[in-house]
Formats: C-alpha cells, sequence, structure tokens
C-alpha cells in the first residue's frame, strides 16, 4: 500500500473534486490505493498481472503489468506542494479526479506573482506547474512548469508549458530525479520577455489573418492544417480580448493546442510536441533575440 505523510487539503485549501460535479461530490486525491494479485475463480494467481486498488471503496481502478510502479496520487502531487511551500511560495491549488479517481489532473500557480503582458499589462499570467497522474496505466505521470493566462472573466486560466516531461510507470524510473529538475523551471520567467516582445509588434488584423496561412505552409510546420477555421475563430475572439499582435496570434494557435488536441489517450504528448514547435517557429519567423 502506498502512504505518504501529508497536510490535509482543507489546510491546503485545495479544491478537488470530480469535472461537472456540485461540491458535495468532491473527492480527496489522498485515498489509498495497493496492488493486489489478479486470480481465477479457482484460485489460480494469473502471472505478470496485477490489480489496482482504491482501498476506501473496493473499487479496481484498473491492471497492469510486472514492470508497474504503483505512483499514488499523493506520492505524485505532495512532494512539489511540500517544496513550493517550503520556498514560502503562496499557492492557489485545483485538482481534479476522473475515472473513479483513477486520473488526476493538478493545477498549481503562484497568485502573487502575477504579470501582465499587452497593452498597461492587460492580460494577465501567473507562473505554475502543471502535474497529471494515473493509477490505471492509461495515462503517463507528467509534469510541466507552466505560466497561466487569464483568458475569460469567468477566472479560467489557460497553462503555456514552460519545460516539462513525461514518464510511464516504471520500476526503473526515479521520480524523485524527475521532480527536482522540473522544480528548476518552476517560476522560470525568461517567456515573459518573448512574450511581450510579441504583444508590442501590432499587425493589422487582415494581415494576421493572411498570416495564419503563411505559417501553417512553413515547411517547418508541425501544427495540423486542418485546424486552420478554428485558429481564424480564435484569432477574432483574441482581437475583442487583447487586440491584433503577434501575441493574439499566437493564443489562437495556441488555444486549439489547449481545448482540440490533448484529450485522449497519447494526445497530451502530442500536444506538448506541437506546442514546443510552434513558440520555436514563432520565435524565428519574429526574429525575437530573447
Amino acid at each position: 500500500m502506498s502512504n505518504v505523510a501529508t497536510k490535509t487539503n482543507e489546510a491546503r485549501g485545495i479544491f478537488t473534486g470530480e469535472y461537472g460535479k456540485p461540491k458535495e461530490f468532491l473527492e480527496d486525491y489522498q485515498f489509498p490505493v495497493e496492488e493486489t494479485e489478479i486470480a481465477t475463480a479457482t484460485g489460480i494467481v494469473v502471472p505478470n498481472q496485477r490489480a489496482i486498488v482504491r482501498t476506501d471503496t473496493n473499487t479496481v481502478l484498473g491492471t497492469v503489468g510486472s514492470n508497474y510502479k504503483l505512483l499514488s496520487h499523493a506520492e505524485a502531487l505532495d512532494p512539489i506542494l511540500n517544496a513550493l511551500e517550503d520556498r514560502g511560495q503562496k499557492l492557489f491549488k485545483r485538482v481534479a479526479l476522473t475515472k473513479n479517481g483513477a486520473h488526476m489532473y493538478a493545477s498549481v500557480y503562484f497568485p502573487g506573482e502575477e504579470m501582465g503582458v499587452g497593452k498597461a499589462g492587460g492580460d494577465s499570467f501567473w507562473p505554475g506547474i502543471t502535474v497529471i497522474n494515473s493509477l490505471d496505466g492509461i495515462l503517463k505521470y507528467h509534469l510541466e512548469s507552466t505560466i497561466y493566462r487569464l483568458v475569460c472573466t469567468n477566472g479560467m486560466r489557460v497553462p503555456t508549458r514552460i519545460a516539462g516531461g513525461s514518464s510511464v510507470h516504471s520500476k526503473n524510473k526515479n521520480y524523485t530525479e524527475m521532480i527536482e529538475q522540473i522544480l528548476e523551471f518552476v517560476g522560470d520567467k525568461e517567456h515573459f520577455g518573448v512574450f511581450q516582445s510579441w504583444a508590442n509588434e501590432v499587425i493589422r488584423m487582415d494581415d494576421l489573418e493572411k498570416m495564419v496561412d503563411v505559417i501553417l505552409k512553413d515547411k517547418k510546420n508541425t501544427f495540423p492544417a486542418r485546424y486552420r477555421d478554428l485558429v481564424l475563430d480564435n484569432l477574432r475572439k483574441e482581437e475583442q480580448f487583447g487586440g491584433a499582435s503577434v501575441w493574439n496570434l499566437y493564443n489562437a494557435f495556441h488555444g486549439v493546442l489547449e481545448h482540440n488536441l490533448v484529450r485522449g489517450k497519447g494526445k497530451m504528448d502530442r500536444a506538448r510536441l506541437l506546442e514546443g514547435n510552434l513558440f520555436a517557429q514563432f520565435k524565428r519567423r519574429f526574429n525575437t533575440q530573447n
């Protein structure tokens, strides 16, 4: 069984719960889990297979192979929260669970480190970190140093990746080393200078729309051209939100990555690769020196 010493969610002010469910259905990501043998009705043990069981509800969350390393949600998230709190960071945390708790999606950002990009700094950002974990072998353990952009008056914030990586749940993996590496990037503010330079480069809306096709036809482009119309729709929304600049063009593309390409098995790694390529392409094209 996996157990870690941890502070309570109440003390941390963490919001947890299933997506779309009211507060009375909130669940705690620190629930106990264990690996158990799988046996037939006659008692024959199935070789090289284990069941991951949520012991507080006796729910089987998934079946895994013999090389699988169980990493509970508490083990995946709490060392990061503890390290950030030890730095004296004031944290905002949101943890959501799906599939009876098998999948965890955690967002953490620092409300005291708000930065502004664009006209009069009206486009707000906060540095933070994203943590994803699963207990059924479907999703990799995923860590990202991110910056969160406020995109809606309802408080919705969309993450932009600075650095990160994923790992399968393997007995050969050192997760402590992985956590330490990502913590080195948390709060990295280099990207803000890049974004501000793009926000300062104002371009007529008609020219921005033409630039969408230029970017999609670039020989080094990896962004799927089939999402062209969605990018254009996002660009028009961006104009209402913050004006017409290279920065708004970038967010028109990035919004498609976050809302259309990160759902489903294996798609997150693909979306993050595309995001890195998109950022590099914009830096090349718009001659950013940062």
